[in-house]
């Protein structure tokens, strides 16, 4: 067996000695006089270049990466056309797969969610850092404008990033542009994924989230007819009754929303009353997780939801008390939403309101009996 420091100890003097005939001579004469003040600046000096040569790697790495994220921005820019362009970030802690995974799982699935059946997914090279949700709001605000950056300069609609941690659950955040006037926002969730074998409600899950950012649909469930509605609140009452543990509460607690709005539509454009049913039971359960406090204008819009479902329900069983307590909750709506920015939630609300006073007093003016 060979023996490393018999070894070192046999080479390391004739190697110094090689060494130190290739200094110049008054290098020598310094080591010579005072070899210990010698050997401080050489190993000063060595450590500095080492250093320079480390930040100097280091530099080039940077340069290269953004190299690297500037020539695919603009490939992808010019390649833009009229579908939607959603960009995956760096993965952390994920590998090749898992983001090729991700990309087929929003290929498939985004057509379930949106009027746009193809997608444009791309594996971009950002590596975004992932922060707590209650990290300090400037930091999650630098990141969103970098992320935003990215966006920008590739023309993309939507960007999503993450992280894997030690349970195997997928730590994501995403992100838009923001409109005019309107700070940049990080969304938060969580998916159970499992590589090589990720279940269909999680991978439908992921492309919900982003086709509710890439091609909104139920925020303004009302503009779009209800054929072309269905699909997608058909969609979303399967994802709602499946329940699924492997996706996180956030991003729960939209789906459950924008199915109750796009129930809610259905039934009140004629739609079957089973609608108004289903839209009254998930915004019910969607309140039961908001409080009033932390968001009032959340709150607020749910109540007013509710509101309208009880109206639409007592208008055709002609059932008073779902009138009058349709009646209620839309005041309660109206309070909450005067002290948030949803001027148009609240103009809805009165709408309602009016509506469903008027309907009252109809009948209390022709002498009609209430059924039952």
């Amino acid at each position: 067996m060979v023996n490393f420091a018999e070894a070192a100890a046999t080479f390391a003097p004739e190697m110094a000695s090689n060494v130190m005939r290739l200094l110049p001579r008054e290098f020598q004469e310094a080591f010579v006089q005072s070899p210990n003040v010698f050997m401080f600046f050489m190993s000063m000096g060595l450590a500095a270049v080492l250093v320079s040569v480390f930040w100097m790697l280091t530099g080039m790495g940077k340069a290269s990466r953004m190299a690297r994220i500037a020539l695919r921005a603009q490939a992808l820019k010019r390649s833009k056309d009229h579908r939607a362009l959603v960009l995956i970030g760096e993965i952390e802690g994920g590998d090749h797969l898992l983001r090729q995974e991700m990309k087929e799982a929003v290929e498939d699935n985004f057509g379930l969610f949106s009027f746009e059946q193809n997608v444009q997914v791309d594996l971009f090279p950002i590596k975004l850092k992932v922060v707590p949700p209650r990290a300090h709001p400037e930091t999650r605000r630098r990141i969103a404008v970098e992320a935003a950056e990215a966006l920008e300069r590739s023309a993309a609609d939507v960007i999503v990033w993450g992280k894997r941690n030690f349970l195997g659950k997928l730590e994501l955040r995403l992100t838009t542009l923001p409109s005019y006037g309107r700070v940049h926002e990080v969304q938060d969730f969580e998916l159970g994924w499992r590589v090589g074998r990720p279940d269909e409600i999680v991978q439908r899950s992921l492309a919900f989230a982003l086709a509710r950012k890439a091609r909104p649909v139920l925020h303004r469930p009302q503009d779009y007819k209800p054929e072309r509605l269905q699909p997608i609140v058909e969609s979303l009452d399967r994802m709602v009754d499946a329940h699924p543990a492997e996706v996180g509460d956030n991003l729960q607690l939209d789906i459950l929303s924008d199915f109750a709005s796009g129930a809610l539509s259905l039934g009140e454009r004629g739609g079957h009353i089973k609608w108004l049913t289903k839209a009254l039971d998930a915004r019910q359960l969607y309140l039961d997780k908001v409080d009033r406090t932390t968001d009032p204008g959340a709150w607020g819009a749910a109540q007013q939801e509710i509101g309208r479902a009880l109206t639409a329900l007592g208008e055709r069983e002609g059932a008073r008390d779902k009138l009058e307590e349709g009646a209620a909750r839309l005041r309660l709506a109206m309070d909450a939403l005067r002290s948030t920015d949803s001027l148009q939630q609240a103009e809805v609300a009165l709408r309602a309101l009016q509506r469903a006073e008027q309907t009252l007093q109809q009948r209390r003016r022709v002498g009609l009996r209430w059924p039952g």
